[in-house]
């Protein structure tokens, strides 16, 4: 476990030069021009967040999860609250600050997820630990300051990793062959990428193939059916018809 405190990071409570650095980098958030996202940071005391992603910064000035909902209408990616229900629903996931997830990378929320960093297991490069704090170290090199310890967030990345592999074992089952999670995830050759392989979450599946993909596909069909039955107008709103 490393010990040595990174000099520079970003802390998503305070203010600091840093912020204003990468803000001043930033160009306005467009989803065509980006394939995956590293991490998505609120930006402390004021409005909107900046967008890591493919060493290219953006601003967005609305929340985290309003930018995940643009990005994943854009590409036609899931539906958060929707992919969220459904992965309660089947009780092997848990309850709480649900990962977003797409069938090429996930971003899981480290604390409320309204107002929290949310973060690309795959692209932290290793946790880095002094006598107070937990840092992570990007593979980008941009460093963070966790608001959480280590094993929280060994906890939920390896949980969106879990559910991230189950996802592509659904969607590409037919041209990616694998028995265990690992088998379905691109790692890195990272010591965080390597932590994660080791864990015993990621050893095994829990639901059969396909069965996220599906009740998925159901819990959007009634979770959009059920405004038409009190307004029928409401069918130009479904962004699926």
């Amino acid at each position: 476990m490393e010990k040595l405190p990174p000099t520079e990071y970003l802390d998503d409570k305070q203010w600091s030069p840093l912020w204003e650095h990468f803000l001043s980098q930033a160009t306005l958030f467009e989803p065509s021009t980006i394939h995956e996202i590293s991490c998505i940071l609120p930006l402390p005391g004021r409005k909107g967040v900046l967008v890591f992603a493919e060493s290219n910064i953006y601003f967005s000035p609305t929340t985290a999860l309003k930018t995940l909902y643009h990005f994943s209408s854009f590409h036609s990616f899931s539906d958060y609250h929707v992919l969220a229900s459904s992965l309660k629903q089947l009780g092997q996931f848990g309850k709480y600050k649900m990962p977003w997830v797409c069938p090429f990378f996930t971003l899981f929320p480290l604390t409320k997820k309204d107002k929290s960093i949310w973060i690309n297991p795959l692209k932290i490069s290793k946790l880095v630990d002094d006598s107070e704090n937990t840092y992570a170290q990007m593979s980008d090199g941009l460093c963070l300051l966790m608001p959480i310890g280590r094993r929280p967030v060994l906890k939920r990345a390896e949980m969106a990793c879990l559910i991230l592999a189950t996802i592509r074992r659904g969607v590409f089952h037919y041209i990616l062959q694998g028995e265990t999670p690992v088998d379905f995830l691109y790692l890195p050759a990272t010591p965080f990428a390597k932590t994660l392989s080791n864990r015993t979450c990621l050893q095994s599946f829990r639901t059969a193939i396909g069965q996220i993909n599906r009740l998925y596909q159901i819990t959007y069909s009634l979770h959009h059916c059920e405004p038409l039955i009190y307004d029928a107008q409401e069918i130009h709103r479904i962004d699926w018809i």
